[in-house]
Parts: C-alpha cells; sequence; structure tokens
C-alpha cells in the first residue's frame, strides 16, 4: 500500500531544515530553478521570488535546499559540479534585518558596521573551501523586513540590503541570494517620500525577479499526485469520460483539454468541472496550494476523506460549496468577499428552495448550489445550457429526474436561463417581467442613427504604443482610437502622435474611405467595420435595457439582472470592436494611405503602427532618455532640468559642464544624451573652435531646421512660439520634454548669433533663469538673427570708430552689446531736463528718442539711429559720403544734447547778470552784489519762502551751478537737472518778483547804491481802499532804451483830461505793485 503524503500546513525553512517531508515538484517550481540556474551561469547572484499567499514558496525553498545538499532529488539544480554546499537561513520579521543578520553572527551591535557582516558572510564562504564552494543566503518572509524598514530608518536598511546585493553580485564568488515576497518590492515603500522612493527602485534593480503564482494546472497536479495514491477510478471511465465531454462541450474553464484529461482519471472522485471549480475558488478565497493541503488532508464531514462513493459516484460541485460554507464560511459571509452577493444570492434561494418544495429538497439544492458555484467560477462564453445542466445533474450530481426538477425550479421563478450569455441564474424574486419590458422598451426607444456617438459614450478603447519604435529610437509613440461616422482627418497633437479610426457608416462604402485614406498624410490608420448594421442593432438592445435599468431603478432584483444584461451587452459589442479587429474572418478592413492592408494580429499591429511612425515622423532624432522623452515630465525631472540649464550657463567652458566624472544625476544624464553624444562640444582647447553636431547624429533634421530657423529670422523677429510649433508635427512630432531641452540647449549654443527679446526688450544675456522662462512661456520670447555682413559691416565698425573701439570682421551678441552699451549709458546719465527738454534741434530729438527707444541693437543701429537724421541704411550702403556726414551729423547731434544741461545753467546765468545786475560780470562778482544788495534787508519783514531765498543768495557755495541750482531750488522747489522747458519761463517771472518783494524790505542810502549801473527810486500810494503802499524799484541802466520804449507808448494812448491821465496811471501802478 502506498505511503501517505506527509502534510503541513506550513514550512519553516529553518524548523524544518531537516524534517523529512514529501514534497511534489510541480513545473512551476522546476522552471524557477532551471532559471536561478541559468542566471548564476550569466553572473546574477540576487534573485527576488515572488509569490501569493499560499503558493508554496517556503516548501519550494526547502526542496531546493534539499535537492541541493543531496538529501532528496526534488529538482536538479545545476549550479557547480559538485559543489560543496552551505545554506545560512533567515525567516523574516517586523524587525532590523541589519541586528537579525548581526544577531546571526554574534556581532555586537553597538560597534556594528555592515562591511563587519559582509565580511562573516565572506568567511562563511572561504571555510567551504577552493573545491567548487557555493553559499546560499535564504530569506524566506523577506517583506516582514521590508515593512520596518520602510517605517524604521528606511535609507539605513534599505542601504545594508543594497551593500548585501551587490555584495552577492560578485561573479567572482559563488554566493547567491534568494529572498522571497507576497507582493512586488515597490509595494512596501507607498509610504516614503519620492526620494526614498527612488532608492527603493534602484534597490530593486539590484535583484532578478521571478513570479511564483501557482496557475490552476499545477493545483489540479497536485491533487491529482496526492489523490492517485489513495483512491481508484476503477469502473468510472465511462462517467469521467462523460464528465471530460461536459467539459470540453461547454467551454467552463480555459483550460487545456489534453491536460485535463491527464489528470481525470488521478483526480477521482473529483469530476474534472468540480476540481476546477475547487482549485479557482481556493485561490479566490483561500492561499492556493497551502488551503489545496488543507482540503486533500482534511476529515470534517464535508471532506473528500468523508465523502461515500456508494452514495454518490462523484465528488461533484454541491459537495464542493458545502466544503467551502463548512470551512471558509467566516470569509465568505464577509464584506471582503468579492463575490460576497453572489454567495448570498445562493444561500437565499437555498433557503426559497427548502420554504417552496416539500419533497426532493437535496436535488433542488444540489442544482442551485451547482448553478450558483458556475457562475462565479465559469469564463464569459461558457454554453451552461440546459443540456449542460441536465447531463451533469443527471452524471455528477445523481438526479435521475433532472430535467424536471430543473422546470420546477423555473416554473416557481427560483432560477432562469439567460440567452445573452447562455447560462442559467438565480433569481432572488421580483414581479418585473424582464423579457416583457425589454420588449415594450423598444418603441419607446428612437432608432439609432448616430452609430459614432453611441459608442463613444459607451465605449472607451485604450490607446496603443508602437513598441519596435520605442525600443529603437527611445520616443513613446501612441496612437489614440477614435470612433467616427466620417473618415477623421485631423492631425494628431500633444501626447497622441496618431489615430487608429474606427469607422462605422451606412452612409459611406469601403471605397469612399479608401479615397479619403489617399489624400490622408498623417499616421492616421483607418478601420472600416462592414458589420455597422450589427452593431447598430446591438446598441439598440443597450438603450432598451438602459431604459428599462431607468424605468426600475427601486427593483434591485430586476435592476441587478438587467445590469448582467447590460455588461452582457457591452462585452458583446466589445466582441464586435476588438475581437473582430484581428479576428480570421472579419468584418473589418484595414486602410492606411489608401491601400488595404492585412492585420491579423495584436502583435503585427503593434509592429506596424512602429512602420507608420518610421514613415511618417522620419525626421525625428534617436534619443534614449525615458526621464525626459515625454509629453509631461515629473516635476523631480523639472528640478533636473533647471539644474541642467545651470550647468550649461555656469560651466560650458569646462569639460563634460563640470559634471563629477564618477556620478550620474539627472541632469548629467540629460547632457550626456542630449550633447555628448550627439558631439555638440561646447568646450575646447582650439582657439578656433565651432560648436558643431556629429555627422552620425540622428539629431541631424533637428540641427538642419534649427539653422534653417535662424537664418530666417535675418530680415525680422521670429517668435520662439514659432521655432516649436513644426517640431510639434510632422516629420517631428518630438516630446514636448525634448523640445524644452532642445530649444534652451541649441539657443544657448548659437548664442552669439541672435538677440533675444523679451516684452521688456532686448535680453543681453542667457542665464538659467531666462533659459527656464523661455521654455515655460516661449510666447513671451522673440528672436532677431544678426545679419551684419559687407557695407553693413562698415557701418557698424563706423559706430565703433565713433566709440574709440577696434573693429570687427564678424559681429555677434558680445560686439552688439559692447558697441550699444556707451549709447545706452550716455542716455541713462543724461539729466531729467536734458532727457526731456525741446529746445534742441529736431535732428536731436529724434537721436535723443531712438537711443532711448533702443530694444533691439541692430535695428538702433541701422534703422533708427539713420532714420533719426535722416537717412536710410540703403543710403549708407551706397554711398560713402553719406555715411561720412551721418557720423558727423551724430557727433554733433550727441554733443548737442550732452551740452542741454549746461547750456541752461548758462541762460540762468546771463539772466541774472541781465535783468538783475546789469552787466557780464565773474560768478564771483555777480553773486557779491547781489548778497551786498540786501544786507541792509529787513528780514524780520520777510515771508518764509523770501528768507529761504535770501539764505540761498547769501549761501557760502563757491561752486557755481550749485550755487544757482539752490536759488532755482528755492523759486520753482525743484532742481535745475529736473525742470522742464516750461519750468524756466516761469522761472524768470518768479525770480523777478522775489528780487521786487525784497527790494521792497530794503533800506538804503546813497552809498548802497551803484550809481553807475542802476536807478534806483521808491513810490508810495496812499488810498482808502488800500491804505499805504511803498514800494522800491531797482533796475540796471541797461534797462533804460526798453523803459524808455515803454514809456512812448503810453504817452501815444493818454488823452487830454490830465486828471483822468492821472487815474489811469494810479490804477496800472497799482495793480502792478500790488
Amino acid at each position: 500500500m502506498p505511503t501517505p503524503i506527509k502534510h503541513t500546513t506550513s514550512i519553516n525553512i529553518i524548523r524544518d531544515s531537516s524534517r523529512n517531508l514529501n514534497y511534489i515538484p510541480t513545473p512551476n517550481g522546476i522552471s524557477v530553478v532551471n532559471q536561478i540556474s541559468n542566471d548564476f551561469k550569466k553572473g546574477i547572484r540576487s534573485f527576488n521570488i515572488i509569490g501569493s499567499y499560499g503558493t508554496g514558496k517556503s516548501s519550494f525553498l526547502w526542496a531546493l535546499e534539499q535537492s541541493l545538499l543531496g538529501k532528496q532529488k526534488f529538482f536538479k539544480p545545476n549550479f557547480l559540479p559538485n559543489p560543496k554546499v552551505k545554506f545560512i537561513h533567515f525567516v523574516g520579521e517586523y524587525g532590523s534585518i541589519i541586528n537579525h543578520f548581526a544577531g546571526y553572527f554574534d556581532l555586537d551591535l553597538r560597534k556594528l558596521e555592515n562591511e563587519n557582516i559582509l565580511l562573516e558572510i565572506f568567511a562563511k564562504y572561504k571555510n567551504l573551501g577552493k573545491n567548487h564552494p557555493l553559499l546560499v543566503i535564504v530569506i524566506d518572509e523577506f517583506g516582514k523586513y521590508l515593512e520596518y524598514a520602510s517605517e524604521n530608518f528606511p535609507e539605513r536598511e534599505l542601504y545594508f540590503v543594497q551593500q548585501l546585493a551587490e555584495f552577492v553580485n560578485n561573479p567572482d564568488n559563488n554566493i547567491i541570494l534568494v529572498t522571497t515576497l507576497h507582493q512586488n518590492f515597490e509595494a512596501y515603500a507607498l509610504a516614503l517620500n519620492r526620494t526614498q522612493k527612488a532608492e527603493w527602485t534602484k534597490v530593486r534593480g539590484r535583484f532578478r525577479e521571478l513570479t511564483f503564482n501557482e496557475p490552476v494546472e499545477q493545483l489540479l497536479f497536485l491533487a491529482a499526485e496526492h489523490l492517485k495514491v489513495k483512491t481508484t477510478a476503477k469502473n468510472r471511465e465511462n462517467e469521467i469520460k462523460s464528465s471530460l465531454s461536459l467539459l470540453k462541450k461547454s467551454r467552463a474553464f480555459t483550460v487545456n483539454y489534453q491536460y485535463s484529461s491527464e489528470v481525470a482519471y488521478k483526480l477521482y472522485p473529483l469530476d474534472i468541472l468540480s476540481a476546477h471549480v475547487l482549485t479557482l475558488c481556493l485561490q479566490r478565497y483561500g492561499q492556493n496550494e497551502r488551503s489545496l493541503f488543507s482540503f486533500l488532508e482534511s476529515a470534517d464531514r464535508t471532506s473528500l476523506s468523508q465523502f461515500d462513493s456508494k452514495r454518490s459516484l462523484f465528488y461533484n460541485i454541491a459537495n464542493v460549496y458545502d466544503y467551502f460554507i463548512y470551512n471558509f464560511y467566516s470569509f465568505i459571509s464577509s464584506r471582503y468577499n468579492p463575490d460576497f452577493a453572489a454567495w448570498a444570492s445562493i444561500k437565499d434561494t437555498l433557503d426559497n428552495v427548502e420554504r417552496t418544495f416539500d419533497v426532493n429538497i437535496e436535488y433542488y439544492s444540489k442544482i442551485v448550489k451547482t448553478i450558483g458555484l458556475l457562475n462565479i467560477t465559469a469564463v464569459m462564453g461558457a454554453e451552461l445550457d440546459a443540456t449542460f445542466l441536465i447531463r451533469y445533474s443527471e452524471i455528477c450530481l445523481q438526479i435521475p429526474t433532472a430535467e424536471k426538477i430543473i422546470e420546477d425550479l423555473k416554473l416557481r421563478k427560483l432560477i432562469a436561463y439567460r440567452n445573452y450569455n447562455k447560462r442559467f441564474v438565480l433569481l432572488e424574486g421580483t414581479d418585473l417581467d424582464i423579457p416583457s419590458a425589454l420588449q415594450e422598451a423598444g418603441n419607446r426607444v428612437d432608432e439609432i442613427n448616430d452609430v459614432a456617438t453611441l459608442l463613444n459614450r459607451y465605449y472607451q478603447l485604450p490607446p496603443m504604443y508602437a513598441k519596435a519604435y520605442y525600443y529603437k529610437t527611445g520616443t513613446p509613440r501612441l496612437f489614440e482610437y477614435k470612433i467616427t461616422e466620417f473618415p477623421f482627418d485631423e492631425p494628431p497633437r500633444d501626447e497622441i502622435d496618431g489615430f487608429i479610426n474606427l469607422v462605422f457608416s451606412e452612409k459611406m462604402s469601403l471605397d469612399d474611405v479608401i479615397a479619403k485614406s489617399l489624400e490622408q498624410t498623417e499616421a492616421i490608420i483607418y478601420v472600416f467595420y462592414k458589420n455597422s448594421r450589427v452593431i447598430k442593432n446591438l446598441l439598440f438592445e443597450i438603450e432598451k435595457t438602459k431604459k428599462v435599468i431607468d424605468d426600475n431603478a427601486t427593483d434591485r432584483v430586476a435592476t441587478k439582472e438587467l445590469n448582467q444584461i447590460f455588461l452582457h451587452q457591452k462585452l458583446l459589442l466589445n466582441h464586435y470592436i476588438i475581437t473582430n479587429l484581428y479576428a480570421k474572418k472579419s468584418e473589418v478592413t484595414w486602410i492606411y494611405q489608401g491601400k488595404v492592408i492585412k492585420i491579423q494580429s495584436k502583435r503585427v499591429f503593434s509592429k506596424f503602427l512602429s512602420e507608420v511612425c518610421f514613415q511618417i515622423y522620419y525626421s525625428a532624432p534617436v534619443f534614449k532618455n525615458e526621464l525626459v522623452n515625454k509629453h509631461k515630465i515629473s516635476s523631480s525631472i523639472f528640478q533636473a532640468r533647471k539644474s541642467y540649464f545651470t550647468a550649461l550657463v555656469d560651466n560650458w567652458n569646462q569639460p563634460d559642464l563640470g559634471f563629477h566624472e564618477d556620478k550620474f544625476p539627472a541632469e548629467k544624464t540629460i547632457y550626456l544624451t542630449l550633447l555628448k553624444q550627439n558631439g555638440i562640444k561646447l568646450y575646447s582647447d582650439e582657439s578656433e573652435h565651432v560648436v558643431q553636431l556629429s555627422r552620425k547624429s540622428s539629431f541631424i533634421h533637428v540641427w538642419k531646421y534649427s539653422i534653417d530657423f535662424l537664418n530666417s529670422a535675418k530680415k525680422t523677429r521670429r517668435s520662439i512660439n514659432e521655432f516649436i510649433e513644426p517640431l510639434t508635427r510632422k516629420p517631428f512630432k518630438l516630446k514636448q520634454g525634448l523640445i524644452d531641452l532642445w530649444i534652451a540647449s541649441f539657443l544657448f549654443v548659437k548664442r552669439d548669433d541672435f538677440a533675444l527679446f523679451n516684452e521688456s526688450g532686448f535680453i543681453p544675456n542667457l542665464t538659467e533663469e531666462v533659459l527656464d522662462l523661455l521654455v515655460k512661456k516661449p510666447s513671451d520670447f522673440e528672436l532677431k538673427t544678426f545679419d551684419i555682413e559687407g557695407v553693413k559691416l562698415d557701418i557698424f565698425n563706423s559706430y565703433r570708430m565713433f566709440l574709440n573701439q577696434d573693429s570687427k570682421e564678424k559681429i555677434n551678441t558680445n560686439t552688439f552689446i559692447e558697441t550699444i552699451k556707451p549709447f545706452l549709458t550716455f542716455y541713462r546719465n543724461l539729466p531729467e531736463y536734458s532727457r526731456g527738454t525741446k529746445r534742441l534741434k529736431s535732428e536731436t530729438i529724434a537721436v535723443r528718442e531712438a537711443i532711448a527707444q533702443a530694444k533691439d541693437p541692430e535695428k538702433a543701429f541701422f534703422e533708427d539711429f539713420p532714420n533719426a537724421l535722416g537717412y536710410s541704411v540703403e543710403d549708407l550702403q551706397q554711398n560713402k559720403t553719406d555715411l561720412k556726414n551721418y557720423i558727423t551729423k551724430l557727433q554733433e547731434a550727441i554733443r548737442e544734447l550732452r551740452t542741454a544741461h549746461s547750456n541752461l545753467i548758462l541762460r540762468f546765468e546771463e539772466f541774472i547778470q541781465t535783468e538783475i545786475i546789469g552787466e557780464d560780470s565773474p560768478f564771483e562778482v555777480y553773486k557779491k552784489k547781489l548778497q551786498d544788495r540786501y544786507k541792509k534787508l529787513k528780514k524780520h519783514l520777510c515771508l518764509p519762502h523770501q528768507k529761504t531765498f535770501i539764505n540761498r543768495v547769501d549761501s557760502p557755495l563757491s561752486d557755481r551751478d550749485a550755487w544757482l541750482n539752490s536759488l532755482t531750488q528755492s523759486i520753482l522747489t525743484k532742481n535745475l537737472d529736473v525742470m522742464k522747458d516750461e519750468d524756466e519761463i516761469v522761472f524768470y517771472d518768479k525770480f523777478k518778483n522775489m528780487i521786487l518783494e525784497l527790494d521792497s524790505l530794503t533800506s538804503l542810502l546813497k552809498d548802497d547804491i551803484d550809481a553807475v549801473n542802476e536807478d534806483v527810486f521808491g513810490i508810495e500810494m496812499n488810498s482808502f481802499n488800500h491804505g499805504l503802499q511803498k514800494k522800491l524799484i531797482r533796475y540796471p541802466k541797461s534797462k533804460k532804451k526798453e523803459i524808455h520804449a515803454i514809456e512812448e507808448i503810453i504817452k501815444k494812448k493818454l488823452g487830454s483830461d490830465q486828471t483822468v491821465n492821472i487815474a489811469a496811471l494810479s490804477n496800472i501802478l497799482q495793480d502792478l505793485i500790488s
């Protein structure tokens, strides 16, 4: 009698390392061992086995150890010939992996360094000798360490894992590290910040990941291997063949029929259908292999061991239901169960069976359990019709009157058959007659005319990637599905690189679509559906179902059933649209550029998409930098881009932009992939070095376009947006991340060949801030390429001679800045008066305005300055004499502008000399005379503004301009520098009045008067209205002629009446002195 397999619900690789357990090697386990062995020979040493709970990872590690140590031959690992093997075991727990390793090697935690642990491991390895040593470090439940690391000192813990993996991965040593996880490595890093997650990803890359999820076939294999030694299928061959026939005809499960035929006899007393239901449920609700062996070894009343073959031929689907209710009741009845509603429906229907029937309740219940579990586990598209259910009930459930039992359940509305998915369903009870309601809804739903709009409402297709193109060029190309009634003809934009246009139309023929496709030059592939009528009818059915759902929203049972119908209809729609795309007898025709093409599979289509990309985007470069070569870059790459701009601006004259040779931050990767790999060398020891693109570079088309764009900007300014826009279309269609980097890099490389402008004017220097703004808001910037050759160069050099600068043979940005800067500095240093006065020649004013408005150096030199002096650049180019005269006039205009303020001061001085003092005398003389004039001023009678003025007059300032400026400030409350033209006239009037007022307050003796140069007289007027008024009048004798002329005019106007004449003159005098 065969020895029964020993079973334990869990394996502990430390506890069970010396135990004699039976293990059934599965194809999956053998495949993993072979993969480790092959990778070991390639130099890979660190492995991470990932599989869900209960898939047998721990038992696999145990069996691998037994095989390597030669105790049992479960596997045939071929690492080394006759190796001397030692295992180091760890079972993970929530704690520090560093401390656990240190504890294993008895290291002092207080003086612990990671290198000490690695030295201990190496010592263990060396102790194995030189004859094929093999040290295997096994960490089961590795995820426990990772959970601790993510919450406690992630940098320190993860760094040790990295060190351990890098140490083991040395191909010179025969050391293997094998770890097991329940989920992906990065799933343990969800709580970390962005930087820590990046480190986590980096460490993950040190391991070779191996998947360890057992498929259904594996579980069937294990069950068969277990059961074949316990049971026998003698005298059951016909029934087993019948159950296999049911499996094949129904297509209930996605299985290999030949494999099922091989294991069906070994699985007895399980029938082949119940075996599939069992394994699928174990995967869904249990823990795979672990739960399978629990089932096989179970001894409860629902178990296989208690099965009575005399009462039933097979352990059938109804028995499987009983087992799960008994052993998994807690989970099945909880809301965590993803199929909670389905299990609840089975239970409710079973309760209704007991309330409805008095006899044969067991038969009714078996069929309900079978229908319920098949609806949970069977695939969509399975044919579980009445014939199938009757045959299964008769053979496996052993119900002799199966057809009648099924009819009874239908009549009592406990089950119903649904044509749309070819299976029976359980009914919880509703008054709605669903077939009748759907038929009635057809009268209330409009006929479907716009197929495309409805398809877009119910159907969203994921985009397709051109994988081969991405692999070869580094550029992801995304094709979007477009569902339309007529051929779509818009160019792809943003992240979309092409369209797959599904055309559903009864108004267009195939020839019409072919003709439209022939006109198309964009990356658009047309798919013409010849079965539009079928899809139109299905959409009508969907609209009917939706209408009934809306009308019965409060009927929970009815809406649940209707939603199932709705789901089935959408899946059928998916079949018509997507499955038909690649079917051999397809209802669709593929069309590209006027030609019908054959697409027989998704793989072929993906390859064709790549061919389309190479054809349409033939000017796109190879740029393998996945962090940047995308439409939207991540926030971390934004910072890397900014750092790259900083390196470009600050370190362009250093090798490799000053990046450290042994470090590779993201910004250095940008430099390497964008500049260095394409031969764009900014730094060279050669004095005549010219930055060029390598002839082998794939950027040749982009470079040529960029050069052409610069040349096109010689005549007029071009927006940076105009530079970018063609790069977003065919034949380039670059990703925005690359466009931003290329525009900034190219313009920096060519920065001496053009002038850059924004709304504030000319930008003299390309800083990292400017580059960053340039790519963020390109519409704010324009450029103008320098076009200085021949006679134009002579004109430019004439400016430089005028400024005492050296002549140049080649003009660049720095030269322009060097030449325009003196003009701008000159204007900026002019007093405000000089920047605003109109008391200049018209040419001088025009030159001043040209300098003030200069935002484009080239335009200023070759348009604005010449135009201001009445010349054009054509005149200057054609006539050398005109050029000489132009420069002379420019010098004169600059000279007049420079002396405008000093001329104002001279006029002020002349006014004092002529109008007040009466003689042309030096500053020291007229200042002294003005001060002496008011020595006897009655200051206590002065008003505040008079006191201010007289204090300025008496000021000890010896500088003429400063003294005159102080007088101006006291009169106008503003300095000479900021005066306007109209202020000058006002100033003279106010100054005269101030002198008159002060003279009237001064007591004079004969000695105080300069009788040679001035006349003085006093006026006293007395009236009842104004009282007594006194005025002292002093004026230079040089004014006598002017005074006499006024006298003659007044005399001619006087009449013969002396009284009237005196009265008139008195009134005039009264007005003047008041």
